[in-house]
């Protein structure tokens, strides 16, 4: 479908769940409350929405949260899926994945995100206040077992800035493309003396490395990528802040709830839940959404209040 900016969109990020593990320092508290399971889209909503995205030529879904792998149907949700769209990728912090991540391919999962902010554990425990990095580092090596796709994301802030050089070493030891995202202030644990721009991050990289720029896409998000010459590793960067990539977005997200959010960046969402199993007025108001996309965000001058787990990430 085409944005009245004549941008295709053929990408949804579908949160299946608001709820995490993790407490990751820029995403949520400890004191956070979560949906309550009835609120949640059942499956067979789910399964009446990914049909109707099917209709509408989306091309690509990606399961988010949340942590995704919390929800305790997620295979069944796979399974949906793959009826429908023969694949789809996922974004996880990678607890559970030594468990799932097999039945989890069998059922159509292709693609895999890691986040993975920090491979020391004291750090690691710091941002995430979970002393999990083991699990999470399983739930890889398993993945990678298995022969899913694998990328490491990772969110650039002042409390790992030292270990960019570890991370990307780590990610070229596995032969894995890592991408370094800027931090955004969305929702209320945004700390803005966190912030580490892309420019700074890249000027800290050239110090020990070489980076050359890949002209190629590796999948369908809006990273731009670079190779290490001294590595022949990948490497890329999503720099909403200070490289804003809105001309060429993609997607939409849909929340756990069955809200449509045409941009991160705003509050501002369409909700399907009334509709969801009457395939015309849900088509319509799929549509509705995508011309209601904005042209670009505004983070620097408007205050965003909902949190990115409650909008699927």
């Amino acid at each position: 479908m085409i944005d009245k900016y004549n941008r295709k969109i053929d990408y949804v990020r579908l949160s299946i769940t608001d709820k995490c593990n993790f407490r990751c320092n820029y995403c949520m508290n400890e004191n956070v409350r979560f949906m309550q399971d009835n609120e949640l889209l059942s499956l067979i909503e789910i399964e009446k929405l990914v049909k109707v995205l099917k209709d509408l030529k989306f091309k690509n879904i990606r399961l988010t949260g949340g942590e995704p792998t919390l929800r305790p149907d997620i295979i069944d949700i796979a399974k949906i899926i793959k009826n429908y769209f023969g694949e789809f990728s996922i974004t996880t912090n990678g607890s559970l994945m030594h468990i799932l991540a097999q039945d989890l391919k069998k059922n159509g999962l292709k693609n895999v995100n890691f986040s993975l902010d920090s491979l020391n554990r004291y750090t690691f425990t710091k941002i995430t206040k979970r002393d999990d990095l083991n699990n999470v580092l399983n739930g890889l090596e398993k993945s990678l077992e298995i022969g899913l796709n694998v990328k490491l994301n990772t969110v650039i802030q002042k409390r790992n800035f030292n270990e960019v050089f570890e991370l990307i070493e780590f990610a070229a030891k596995y032969k894995l493309p890592i991408r370094f995202i800027e931090l955004m202030p969305i929702g209320n644990n945004y700390n803005e003396n966190d912030f580490i721009s892309e420019d700074i991050l890249k000027s800290k990289i050239s110090e020990k490395y070489s980076l050359i720029p890949y002209d190629k896409k590796l999948g369908i998000g809006p990273s731009k990528y670079y190779i290490i010459k001294e590595l022949n590793s990948k490497i890329g960067f999503i720099s909403a802040m200070t490289h804003n990539f809105c001309s060429s977005c993609n997607k939409i997200r849909i929340s756990a709830n069955g809200n449509i959010y045409p941009c991160l960046a705003f509050d501002y969402h369409i909700p399907i839940k009334d509709v969801i199993l009457k395939e015309e007025k849900l088509k319509e108001k799929i549509q509705f959404a995508i011309l209601e996309k904005p042209q670009r965000h505004y983070l620097n001058e408007i205050k965003k209040v909902t949190p990115m787990h409650k909008m699927g990430g």
